[in-house]
């Protein structure tokens, strides 16, 4: 028979001040991070939308990805902007928070009902007295209706071909 010969993997020491190499623009983003001051953040979910919120004191303004403001990023709809200020309206807290969100995934109405649903978690996260409100007006709670998948056999999720005897 003939003989295996494996490999002992390599153990590496390390001492006790030393630590693994960090990327400078990971060192950038923490230390402006730690230079802004008191922030808050939540992440909030719609549909396939995923949203990463954080509020920061300051005069009410929104900053979407890094560049669009509200109304650029969701081209001025009436709709979608009342869906998103209704948390702060709900505590009385327009105007005294900076918002900064990450969104991505599925449209632009289900990435609204993310932020709104960040919004309110993050709102609960600064003050959990204002929790009973945000839950009475359904905006604490994950909304977890998606599309429903395709089976196979059938034309979409649940619409079957149409039966003929002859």
């Amino acid at each position: 028979m003939a003989e295996v010969k494996t490999k002992t993997p390599k153990t590496v020491k390390k001492t006790e001040g030393e630590s693994a190499p960090v990327k400078k623009s990971v060192v950038k983003k923490t230390m402006e991070a730690y230079q802004k001051g008191i922030q808050y953040m939540a992440y909030g979910k719609r549909k396939n939308a995923t949203a990463r919120v954080i509020l920061r004191p300051g005069s009410g303004k929104f900053l979407i990805n890094d560049k669009h403001d509200l109304n650029s990023y969701f081209g001025g709809r009436q709709l979608v902007f009342t869906k998103v200020i209704k948390p702060f309206q709900v505590v009385d807290l327009e105007n005294q928070y900076d918002v900064f969100a990450n969104l991505h995934g599925g449209g632009k109405f289900g990435q609204a009902g993310a932020l709104a649903h960040a919004i309110a978690k993050t709102i609960v996260v600064i003050n959990p007295g204002l929790k009973k409100r945000l839950k009475d007006e359904h905006l604490i709670a994950r909304d977890s209706r998606v599309k429903e998948a395709k089976k196979y056999g059938r034309k979409k999720a649940r619409k079957g071909y149409t039966y003929r005897k002859r």
